[in-house]
């Protein structure tokens, strides 16, 4: 009797662990494939150029069904940088990838992008 008390009570502690192995490898998943489709929207948003920023948000399709982005955009000031005569030069752009299945898996990425100097005459 004590035999099988023991075998339950350890078989309940592996069904346990297989139970939050399979958890941990469903986040894992899904941290791998948030961070590579955010930073496909972000160079997507820097090939596009500084001008061509704007705030959006879309469904991905195809392999990708059910992941959802936006992105913000966020005009920084001197106030913000801390760099004089700064207006109009730089933008923060926030990126973010979520699950809507899955209310808790979100993904963020930010980068501050450059407005490129022009060259004078």
């Amino acid at each position: 009797m004590v035999a099988v008390a023991i075998l339950a009570i350890a078989l309940v502690t592996l069904i346990g662990s297989q139970s939050q192995s399979v958890s941990l490898a469903g986040l894992s998943r899904f941290d791998t494939t948030a961070s590579l489709l955010a930073r496909q929207k972000m160079t997507e948003l820097a090939l596009a150029g500084f001008d061509d920023l704007a705030d959006g948000e879309g469904d991905y399709d195809g392999e990708f069904t059910g992941y959802h982005w936006q992105v913000v955009i966020t005009d920084l000031t001197e106030d913000d940088t801390g760099i004089p005569d700064s207006e109009g030069m730089f933008r923060m752009v926030d990126v973010t990838v979520s699950l809507p299945a899955e209310a808790d898996l979100r993904y963020s990425l930010r980068q501050v992008m450059v407005r490129r100097a022009e060259a004078e005459p």
